[in-house]
């Protein structure tokens, strides 16, 4: 009979064999004590574990136990027992510090741990044999002493658990579970009632289990295990796991502090929005760029290599370095036209300009300047209607003025007329044709060369040089000549003064009276 009293507990209880597929672990505890108020003298301590796969065995890897003294008040800390683990063996040794001098003391308690270690997978009775080593007065016997401990298959369910927690959508999701056969099994998804887990067949271990089509989450999921006896005569057990989805889908989306994400994509087209680090690309099922459509865009900046309307016909826009081309459309180059109401423009650079209509004028650019043309017909001169011109030059064929011509400057002809300054004249270098008047409201001057030829003045008309009338002439008033006056026909003289005489070639009649002082 031993001195010490022992006995032994396990975690789980009872300990829960292993299965195919999964490993059961567990821990078994030896509490020894001195049911006595009397020291003992005690030695060591000696538990021996069987290991292997039957069902009388503990665990099938004794290299997996960890053993220690987990509690300790039987003897003093100076005399705390020593501890080993032999794997080879199975045999967990505690022995006295010092020998035939250590006490376990009266009422004191020794626990020793068997901790983390597998439990072997037959169902069964474990004995674990102890031997006992302490002295009664001057003998020292060596004592036995058996523990019993019950090693059973599941009773209760366990580690529910998805296949894989993270999966790409919904038809991936695989709930697992270990238990018995003899609970019945319904599972409560996210929406709807609990539906019932039909047996199990076959030789596969554990449980498994997948939502109907239909049914299929469309985002993160919890799913409830919930195991019951038809008997009654165990409790129910709930156990729940959560699958996530790596594409979730939701009716609507209200974030308070933002949504993070490398990209959103639809569920049913697969049109998708990248978020880069600078800001985001739209694109399609393919994963080439995409479309935007919408109503309206307010944007600080547009880059794109092109821009074109709706419809497939629709003019485009496209941007070279040196500004944008318009195209029409339809996949054309060729050059579009521009609409607008109004163009504010720094430069505008054009071969020609043209009105709205076909029948419209229109104006083109030679290297010299720019022409006018009508709109009908084909390069025919147009007409420039302006309320005011500002131009250095006009040169040009013909002028037509309807009204006042006003002249700031000066006026200059060339080789024909010009006008000068200080005093303000007219100089005619050509000849000049008067078909009618002449009317000089101020002086008028005839000059030759640097002399002048004839010029009025205060009411009188001087002639400097020879005077030819060659039709009738009318004196209304006196002729004066002071110097000679020759009247002629053709070629030959009629009358002329020279020297204070007056000449007379031809017949002299005289129709009234006629008077002589000498």
């Amino acid at each position: 009979m031993a001195y010490l009293s022992y006995e032994i507990l396990t975690d789980p209880a009872p300990l829960q064999v292993s299965e195919a597929g999964g490993e059961s672990r567990g821990t078994v505890y030896i509490v020894v004590s001195n049911p006595t108020g009397d020291d003992a003298l005690w030695f060591s301590t000696e538990v021996r574990v069987p290991f292997g796969q039957k069902d009388g065995d503990l665990t099938p890897d004794p290299k997996a136990v960890t053993a220690r003294i987990a509690q300790n008040n039987a003897t003093d800390p100076a005399d705390e027992p020593t501890a080993g683990w032999d794997p080879t063996t199975g045999v967990f040794k505690v022995a006295a510090r010092d020998p035939g001098r250590s006490l376990f003391k009266g009422g004191g308690s020794l626990v020793l741990a068997l901790e983390g270690f597998p439990v072997s997978s037959k169902p069964g009775l474990v004995l674990l044999q102890v031997a006992e080593r302490a002295a009664s007065g001057p003998w020292v016997k060596t004592n036995p002493v058996s523990l019993s401990l019950l090693k059973q298959e599941p009773r209760v369910p366990r580690n529910f658990r998805p296949r894989a927690s993270l999966v790409a959508a919904g038809t991936d999701v695989l709930l697992q579970w270990d238990g018995p056969d003899s609970l019945t099994y319904q599972i409560q998804g996210p929406d709807g009632p609990p539906e019932l887990v039909p047996p199990r067949t076959g030789t596969a271990p554990g449980w498994q289990w997948s939502p109907k089509p239909g049914q299929e989450p469309k985002r993160d999921a919890t799913y409830t295990l919930i195991a019951t006896s038809g008997t009654n005569q165990q409790p129910g057990y709930i156990l729940t796991t959560t699958v996530h989805l790596r594409r979730p889908e939701f009716e609507s989306v209200t974030a308070t502090d933002g949504v993070h994400a490398p990209w959103v994509e639809g569920t049913t087209d697969r049109g998708r929005v990248v978020l880069t680090a600078h800001g985001a690309q739209v694109r399609d099922d393919a994963n080439a760029l995409g479309t935007v459509s919408a109503a309206t865009a307010d944007v600080e900046t547009v880059t794109a290599a092109s821009v074109r309307g709706r419809d497939s016909g629709a003019g485009w826009i496209e941007f070279p370095p040196a500004g944008l081309n318009v195209f029409q459309g339809a996949g054309s180059r060729a050059w579009g036209t521009v609409a607008a109401d109004k163009a504010d423009l720094n430069g505008v650079n054009t071969k020609w300009v043209q009105g709205r209509s076909t029948s419209d004028g229109w104006i083109e650019f030679p290297p010299a300047g720019l022409n006018v043309y009508q709109g009908t017909g084909s390069h025919q001169w147009g007409t420039v209607a302006a309320d005011k011109a500002d131009l250095n030059d006009v040169i040009t064929h013909r002028a037509q003025v309807k009204e006042r011509l006003t002249l700031h400057g000066g006026l200059t002809v060339d080789n024909v007329l010009e006008t000068l300054d200080g005093p303000p004249r007219l100089v005619v270098h050509a000849e000049s044709e008067f078909e009618q008047k002449v009317n000089a409201n101020g002086d008028l001057s005839v000059r030759n060369g640097g002399g002048w030829v004839l010029h009025t003045n205060e009411g009188k008309i001087s002639v400097n040089g020879d005077l030819r009338v060659g039709g009738e002439s009318m004196f209304v008033g006196k002729v004066n000549a002071n110097g000679h006056l020759s009247v002629r026909t053709g070629d030959a003289w009629i009358v002329h003064t020279n020297d204070g005489q007056v000449s007379i070639n031809g017949d002299l009649r005289v129709h009234g009276a006629f008077r002589a002082d000498s």
